[in-house]
């Protein structure tokens, strides 16, 4: 699993695979492509360069690796991964829109409210 990191440096949720889950391990969305899904296969942004960003192109979250985005801040300690708690089946999801230009910004959305 490889950790997902908030604008604060804090772990938010994990990606395992195509598939997201939260710090307690519960299945919150998903991937198509680049395309972010949450857990009710309603589009929530992209994943690009390590950038989760929002359907406006701002960046909500990131991935080590992450480039070409806005300043990193200092990571903070990663907490134990969690085990994964069993994948529900998902709804079919909806073809994405067609992406908004990456922007360099930080979005004003928390990561919950991106996947909810």
């Amino acid at each position: 699993m490889q950790a997902i990191y908030n604008r604060q440096g804090q772990v938010v949720a994990w990606l395992n695979g195509k598939d997201l889950y939260d710090i307690k391990g519960n299945f919150i969305g998903f991937f198509i492509g680049h395309a972010v899904y949450n857990s009710n296969a309603t589009y929530s942004g992209i994943l690009n360069q390590s950038f989760f960003r929002d359907i406006d192109g701002r960046v909500v979250a990131f991935m080590n690796g992450a480039k070409n985005g806005p300043a990193l801040p200092s990571l903070k300690s990663k907490p134990s991964r969690p085990i994964k708690k069993p994948r529900p089946s998902t709804k079919v999801a909806p073809p994405p829109p067609s992406p908004k230009p990456p922007k360099f910004g930080w979005s004003k959305l928390q990561w919950e409210d991106f996947m909810n």
